[in-house]
């Protein structure tokens, strides 16, 4: 910050009303040069009306809207998507696409915040293979140059080209919506998910969403039968509709219920 004045804090003592008054007054600290960096940092930290709820704040509207992808990297069954989004200082990710596979579909509309629409240009995308006995699996992955027009107003709808193991832009695609915006935001800057205010429903005509039936595949009954051949079809099936037909989960589920089984026969 730089030496302070030697007024920085000072008591003044004046009369008022017959009494004696003693106030404390700061000086503020003179001005000193920065590097371009640290001084970027401090003309941001040093607007107030970015902090303040309910100012508006330049962004970027993301809608990911679905993917498609050309090979599918799951051992067993079907992978499950999801996406993380990257804007500057902000990441967010989508909900998990279970049995997504290699044509996931989310339709999650995020907003970006931009304090400085002219130094940031670029969208990171990757999109993640979950997992429950293993760390995520990165499959695809982009870094996408904002289109010039999308400052100007106009929003995009494309289909952008995905990297991998498979090389670069061989991957897949994915297609995503953009458009600059305004909204208000809830609090400071680079806050990890911001939502767009929806007005909430009374609660009488709340209706709870019932999650959609899970279809159980023959082969992934068959494929887990293949590695325990001494358990029924229709304790898989159970265990395959406990987890949501996550193939993976119920491996795991069947491999302790097996061990089990195992400690106590012994």
């Amino acid at each position: 910050v730089g030496p302070l004045p030697p007024s920085f804090l000072r008591l003044e003592t004046r009369t008022r009303d017959g009494e004696t008054v003693t106030t404390v007054r700061a000086e503020p600290a003179p001005q000193v040069d920065l590097p371009p960096q640290q001084r970027t940092e401090r003309q941001v930290l040093s607007q107030p009306e970015l902090y303040q709820s309910g100012n508006p704040q330049a962004g970027l509207s993301i809608t990911i809207a679905q993917a498609v992808l050309n090979k599918s990297y799951a051992m067993i069954g079907n992978m499950d998507p999801y996406v993380r989004l990257t804007v500057g200082h902000t990441t967010c990710e989508t909900f998990t696409h279970s049995n997504g596979d290699k044509n996931p579909r989310w339709n999650k509309v995020y907003h970006m915040p931009l304090p400085n629409n002219t130094s940031i240009r670029t969208i990171n995308v990757e999109i993640f293979d979950e997992k429950s006995l293993t760390d995520d699996l990165r499959v695809a992955f982009s870094k996408i140059n904002v289109p010039e027009r999308v400052f100007q107003g106009h929003t995009v709808d494309e289909w952008y080209p995905l990297s991998g193991k498979l090389g670069t832009e061989a991957e897949g695609s994915i297609n995503l919506i953009i458009s600059y915006t305004t909204m208000p935001m809830m609090t400071v800057p680079y806050q990890r998910i911001h939502y767009p205010y929806l007005q909430a429903a009374p609660a009488q005509f709340y209706t709870p969403v019932v999650p959609p039936p899970v279809v159980i595949r023959d082969e992934d009954i068959n494929t887990i039968k293949d590695m325990f051949p001494n358990v029924e079809k229709e304790v898989i099936k159970t265990v395959l509709e406990s987890k949501r037909g996550n193939v993976e989960g119920a491996v795991a589920d069947l491999l302790q219920l097996t061990s089990d089984s195992t400690t106590v026969n012994s």
